[in-house]
């Protein structure tokens, strides 16, 4: 059996299970809203999932997961279209964005940073691409001129940003 629906991201976990999200409502035969875990011999959901699409996943330097997408709710808490599963329960990372979340990355030092289609994060203003340092949201400069897609941290721990916009922090991209 798969899934009733489309997945957006996929992500191992240290353990080396693996995380699907998406916008599917059961995997496997297992009731799993938009996200779930694959142990090698079968599916099972993380807590309550999310109330509407989740279409990014990555995991921390602790080991816990974090997923952005369309949603307002993650195991049934507030949770402005981004969320951390700890293992057990979700939770927000602080007020969340203003609008959906599409693309996340670790950088070297630990913090996340989100990348989508928002004008804040945490209340503070920051133009579709934000970080997150574990107690705060914080701009990335001037941010994008446009929607960001795809984030991703190279070796040397620069950050790599794709999407519609055409300057990244004033410049031209």
């Amino acid at each position: 059996m798969g899934m009733d629906g489309n997945i957006h991201a996929l992500m191992t976990l240290p353990d080396g299970d693996l995380v699907a999200a998406g916008d599917f409502t059961t995997v496997g035969g297992v009731s799993a809203n938009r996200i779930a875990r694959w142990n090698g011999a079968s599916w099972a959901p993380l807590g309550s999932g999310m109330d509407a699409k989740v279409l990014a996943v990555t995991v921390l330097g602790n080991g816990d997961l974090v997923a952005g997408g369309e949603f307002s709710t993650a195991g049934g808490v507030s949770a402005n279209f981004i969320a951390r599963w700890d293992g057990t329960a979700w939770a927000p990372l602080g007020s969340g964005t203003s609008g959906f979340v599409v693309a996340l990355t670790t950088l070297p030092n630990g913090d996340l940073v989100a990348g989508g289609n928002f004008g804040s994060a945490g209340g503070v203003g920051a133009n579709f691409i934000a970080r997150w340092d574990g107690t705060a949201w914080a701009p990335l400069g001037s941010g994008m001129n446009g929607l960001v897609t795809a984030l991703t941290t190279l070796g040397n721990g620069d950050l790599v940003a794709g999407g519609t916009f055409l300057s990244a922090g004033g410049v031209p991209a």
